[in-house]
């Protein structure tokens, strides 16, 4: 875990935002780089890479950036999201919480059975038809992708069940995992910090409204089922990756906390009640940061703000 003092962050901000911006860019480019060098070397054995974290975590600009990495070492890539094979809703019986509540994190909610097949059929050197999911429908469209693995080339899978048995069973030689997500608490007194699940919450809650057209309440309203399936779904697999990759970038507060604020004001009992105090009260402790110009285009954090 690395424990990050909110006023060195906000000092950094205050003394020189393009110096912090830039050096937060590179320590995370030098690990995507460092994962792609190790991939590059195995692939002809290790042709899958699956990429593994919880909600938010920032699994889909890493597993393009790593995809890319490996092509300027001369590796042909292909990046496959989980997403994709997610069920068209209404197709199935949606699993229930332990309270009745429908448990869109369950696995169940996913063709984890297609998925294994198709990488299955990768390894052998087939190709597969890889569905496209619309998360403003919630449907499954008609639109496929081909992908086929020649030989020395890598598929780059991302999702939060990458790493599920059921995925890993038939191409465990075949596979390196990494696990990614927030592994950063922020300090900001003696008895007060923001746990990574509230770093990563921020996150999640300005992603669902820029592109996913769901306000801030509602994932507040998701957010401890959210959780739940992180601790049934994602820790129990963690132990089996090769790589643990922290995504914070110790910048992102004074952009993401300063874009919250105003939306969450009306929200702040709700966010109490779903185990986010600590975030309420951290809301205008952040400098602002507002010149997103500074922010590099392949930065993690255009996943969340675009």
């Amino acid at each position: 875990m690395q424990y990050l003092n909110l006023e060195d962050i906000n000092e950094c901000c205050r003394r020189d935002p393009v110096e912090f911006i830039d050096a937060c860019e590179q320590s995370y480019t030098n690990l995507i780089e460092d994962v792609a060098e190790h991939i590059c070397e195995v692939c002809n054995e290790r042709m899958i890479l699956l990429l593994n974290g919880p909600s938010s975590s920032g699994k889909t600009t890493t597993a393009h950036r790593i995809r890319d990495a490996a092509e300027r070492k001369g590796v042909r890539s292909h990046s496959i999201s989980m997403d994709d094979y997610y069920l068209s809703k209404n197709t199935y019986p949606v699993p229930k919480d332990e309270d009745g509540a429908d448990d869109l994190e369950s696995p169940l909610c996913m063709d984890l059975p297609l998925l294994s097949e198709h990488l299955a059929a990768l390894c052998e050197g087939k190709t597969i038809e890889v569905p496209k999911y619309d998360f403003m429908t919630h449907q499954r469209t008609e639109e496929r992708e081909e992908v086929r693995l020649g030989k020395g080339e890598i598929a780059v899978i991302e999702g939060i069940h990458s790493l599920n048995t059921v995925i890993v069973g038939k191409i465990r030689e075949h596979a390196i995992g990494v696990y990614m997500a927030v592994g950063t608490e922020v300090v900001l007194s003696n008895d007060w910090r923001l746990a990574p699940h509230e770093l990563r919450f921020v996150r999640r809650a300005i992603r669902d409204r820029n592109f996913r057209d769901a306000p801030i309440s509602e994932t507040i309203r998701m957010w401890r089922s959210v959780r739940r399936g992180e601790r049934l779904y994602i820790r129990p697999y963690i132990p089996s990756a090769a790589y643990i990759l922290n995504t914070y970038l110790p910048y992102e507060g004074c952009i993401l906390m300063n874009q919250f604020r105003q939306e969450a004001e009306p929200y702040h009992q709700e966010m109490i009640d779903a185990g986010l105090e600590s975030l309420v009260r951290a809301l205008d402790q952040f400098e602002r940061l507002e010149n997103l110009e500074l922010i590099p285009p392949q930065s993690i954090l255009r996943e969340f703000i675009g």
